[in-house]
């Protein structure tokens, strides 16, 4: 798939990045020379270009790309501009990055359908794990469920997945298990670090550093944390 993602700061610059690795197509659009520079080895292809000027943005393949992503947030009136260029041009897909809430009012009434507010939910994803004992990432389904991944608490550590009864006991669904890829190692979050196990061994014991991927009510998870 192509992407334009316009806007290098740490969050789009992370997209494009992040996107390219998967193997997508991306051109990464900023109007700084030094961003340019800095991520022109980690995204497809980069373009020093300012993008409020009509003439510019019309040089992009707007229309050859699946999706053009504005990733601009603290300058407001060029994100505006720029969204609004790109409605005036008919890009089929369009995403906004809106960083208040009145950025993101802006951007509905600009008639942009798709908005992310990613300050916005890493904040509540932090207040989700400080909630809950043992999470080390929560993705709330609504307000009453949500999808967790937990250190394994330490009183069951040693004991296996099919002994802790998760289902029966707390009402929730054990979706699969991370286990670390080595030994000794300080571990980040991110899967490649990890196997993930889904046909979980029931007689297999729990070690400490293994991470339960768990599905529920919010209330039985800490239930589960916290017995």
């Amino acid at each position: 798939m192509k992407y334009i993602v316009i806007g290098l700061g740490y969050f789009g610059s992370t997209l494009a990045s992040n996107l390219t690795s998967q193997g997508h197509e991306v051109i990464g659009v900023d109007n700084q020379y030094e961003k340019i520079e800095e991520y022109k080895d980690s995204i497809s292809v980069v373009m020093e270009m300012e993008a409020t000027s009509p003439q510019a943005l019309k040089s992009l393949p707007l229309h050859d790309v699946n999706a053009v992503i504005v990733a601009i947030g603290e300058d407001i009136g060029s994100s505006v501009l720029i969204l609004s260029l790109l409605q005036n041009s008919k890009v089929k897909r369009i995403i906004g990055r809106a960083i208040t809430p009145i950025h993101r009012n802006i951007l509905h009434q600009l008639g942009i359908k798709e908005i992310i507010q990613p300050e916005e939910k890493t904040a509540l994803m932090v207040s989700s794990i400080l909630q809950i004992k043992y999470a080390q990432n929560v993705l709330e389904l609504n307000h009453e469920n949500a999808v967790a991944e937990l250190l394994v608490p330490e009183k069951y550590v040693g004991h296996s997945a099919d002994s802790v009864n998760i289902f029966t006991r707390f009402k929730l669904k054990l979706i699969a298990v991370k286990i670390p890829s080595g030994k000794n190692e300080i571990f980040s979050q991110h899967d490649e670090n990890y196997t993930i196990e889904y046909n979980i061994e029931i007689d297999r014991l729990l070690k400490e550093n293994d991470i339960l991927v768990v599905v529920g009510n919010i209330d039985d998870i800490k239930r589960f944390t916290e017995s």
